[in-house]
């Protein structure tokens, strides 16, 4: 759902330079990364984190966890779980950026 939402986010004027994806592999070596990118046909960036070092320093256990940054890198919305609708999404996305 989160490659739905990046193709949106990249066809949108408003919202095409304001926003970068970035995945964290939590709990996931380089390899399994890769793997996961090339099955899911991820388009962005995905960073291994085999050791949760990400997810214990923003006090997460590895499940899907969604967040939108601001310039000043500020959390301005946060996201647990998977998505049920893309469009939805992007709707409270937009709420938030600027």
């Amino acid at each position: 759902m989160l490659n739905s939402v990046f193709s949106m986010v990249e066809k949108d004027p408003g919202l095409k330079d304001k926003l970068k994806f970035l995945a964290m592999g939590q709990g996931n070596d380089e390899m399994a990364v890769k793997m996961w990118k090339a099955f899911h046909k991820i388009q962005f960036p995905q960073i291994p984190d085999p050791d949760s070092t990400f997810g214990k320093a923003i006090n997460f256990s590895p499940y899907p966890v969604t967040m939108v940054l601001d310039k000043a890198g500020k959390i301005v919305w946060v996201h647990i779980g998977a998505f049920d609708n893309a469009e939805e999404v992007l709707k409270e996305i937009k709420k938030v950026v600027k």
